[in-house]
C-alpha cells in the first residue's frame, strides 16, 4: 500500500491530482482544511494490501495429511475451479465499500460547502437547474464562470455560457435543398414537421422543384396524412417500401431540388429500427438525415434515442413539441452533450407558422421564459444531492 499527501486549493483540484498521479482506483483516507486550501491523504493498492493480509491469516500452517490423488489426463487439462472467497474477505470487501461510500459522501459535502461559499456560482447553479439543465452540464458551466462580476452581469453570465455551448446548424438549412430524411420515434411529429418544412420552402421557391416521399408502412393512416398535406401544398407525394423502391423513387426525383422523406416512427428499442436505417443507407449515400427530438421527453430518454439512431448519422436535429412542455433544459442538455446541431424548432401544429430555424439565443430565451412562468421549487437540500452526485461521478 502506497500512501501520499496532496495539497491543493480546493477539493476538486485535490481529486484531480490524486487521479492523475495514483489513478482512478486510489482511495482517499482523510481530508481536512489547512492554511491555503485542502490536504488529502490517498493510497493505492489499498484493497489488495488488506486482502493479501487477510489471505495470509487464512492460509493453513501445515499441508493436509493426505495428498490428493493424481489427476487424470482430463482433469489436468481442465482449469481449476475458483475457490469461493473466505468469509473474512467478503466482510473486508463490504467494509471497504462502506468506507469508500463514506469518503465519497464527505467529499461531496465538502464540494457543496465550497460551492455555498461562492454566492455567484450558487446563484448560477440555481438559475441553470431552474431551466431544467442537467446537474452535470450545470456544473461544467459554472466552473467556466469568470470571477469578479457585478450581480446583474453574474446573473446573465451562465445563460450566455449556455447559449455559447448550444450547437445550431445554420440559418434556414431547408433552402440549401438536397434529399433530407426525418427520422425519430413514434409520435414526435415527423409528418407535420415535413409539411412545415415543405411549406417553408415553397413560400420562397415554389413547388415545382419540391417533392415528398413516405416510407411509413407501419402506421395506419400515415401515408394518407402526408398525401393530404401534399394535396394542400400542391406537391407530389410518392411512397417507397424498402431500399430498392426508395432507390427507384429517388432516381425519378433526381431533377427536384428538395426531396423530403418522411420515415416510419419506430421506437429506439424496436428490432425494425436497424433494418429501416440500413435500408436508407443502402438506398442512397447522399441522403441527409435529421433526427426529430421531442422537447417534452426526459434527457435520459433523449440520450437513448440519440444513441440508437446514431447509425443514421444525423447531421442535425429538429426539436419538436416545444409547446407541450414546461421546461426545455432536458433537450438542450442532450443536444449539447451529443454535439447535435439544432436545425429547426417546432412549437405547434400550424403549417407553416409553427417552425423556426434553430438559434441558440432564442432557445435560451425560451427556456428562461418557461422557467419564469413555472419556476421550479428546488431547495438547497435537493441542489446539494444533485451537485454532490455529479461531484462523486467525476
Amino acid at each position: 500500500m502506497k500512501i501520499k499527501r496532496f495539497l491543493a486549493k480546493n477539493m476538486r483540484e485535490a481529486i484531480r491530482m490524486v487521479r492523475e498521479e495514483q489513478g482512478p482506483d486510489a482511495v482517499i483516507l482523510s481530508n481536512h482544511r489547512v492554511a491555503g486550501g485542502i490536504e488529502v491523504v490517498a493510497a493505492t493498492d489499498y484493497d489488495a494490501a488488506l486482502m493479501q493480509q487477510a489471505a495470509r491469516r487464512n492460509t493453513p500452517a501445515e499441508p493436509p495429511p493426505e495428498a490428493p490423488p493424481p489427476p487424470t489426463t482430463t482433469q489436468s487439462q481442465a482449469e481449476p475451479a475458483p475457490a469461493p472467497p473466505a468469509p473474512e474477505l467478503q466482510q473486508l470487501r463490504r467494509e471497504l465499500g462502506g468506507m469508500r461510500r463514506m469518503l465519497e459522501t464527505q467529499m461531496a459535502g465538502m464540494a457543496w460547502r465550497e460551492m455555498h461559499e461562492n454566492p455567484q456560482k450558487l446563484r448560477a447553479l440555481q438559475t441553470l437547474i431552474n431551466l431544467g439543465i442537467e446537474p452535470r452540464l450545470a456544473r461544467e458551466l459554472i466552473n467556466d464562470l469568470p470571477p469578479g462580476h457585478d450581480t446583474e452581469r453574474a446573473k446573465m453570465m451562465p445563460l450566455a455560457l449556455l447559449s455559447k455551448r448550444l450547437p445550431v446548424a445554420g440559418d434556414d438549412l431547408i433552402h440549401e435543398g438536397g434529399v433530407i430524411a426525418l427520422v425519430g420515434p413514434t409520435g414526435v411529429g415527423k409528418t407535420t414537421t415535413i409539411a412545415k418544412l415543405a411549406a417553408r420552402y415553397a413560400e420562397l421557391h415554389g413547388t415545382r422543384d419540391l417533392a415528398l416521399v413516405t416510407t411509413d408502412h407501419f402506421r395506419v393512416g400515415a401515408q394518407e396524412q402526408l398525401l393530404n398535406y401534399g394535396r394542400l401544398l400542391g406537391v407530389p407525394v410518392l411512397t417507397a417500401a424498402g431500399a430498392d423502391e426508395l432507390r427507384l423513387v429517388l432516381a425519378r426525383l433526381a431533377d427536384r431540388k428538395l426531396v423530403l422523406i418522411d420515415t416510419a416512427g419506430i421506437g429506439p428499442r424496436d428490432a425494425k429500427l436497424q433494418s429501416q436505417l440500413g435500408a436508407m443507407g443502402m438506398a442512397n449515400a447522399g441522403i441527409k438525415t435529421w433526427l426529430a427530438l421531442p422537447a417534452n421527453s426526459h434527457a435520459a430518454d433523449l440520450d437513448d434515442v440519440i444513441r440508437r439512431y446514431a447509425k443514421a448519422r444525423p447531421m442535425a436535429c429538429v426539436i419538436t413539441k416545444l409547446d407541450e412542455t414546461l421546461r426545455i433544459g432536458g433537450v438542450l442538455s442532450a443536444v449539447i452533450r451529443h454535439r447535435l446541431p439544432v436545425a429547426y424548432t417546432c412549437d405547434g401544429q400550424r403549417v407553416p407558422e409553427d417552425i423556426e430555424p434553430g438559434r441558440a439565443n432564442s432557445l435560451v430565451l425560451r427556456a428562461m421564459q418557461m422557467a419564469r412562468t413555472n419556476p421550479a421549487r428546488v431547495d438547497d437540500a435537493t441542489l446539494a444531492l444533485q451537485f454532490g452526485a455529479v461531484h462523486v461521478a467525476q
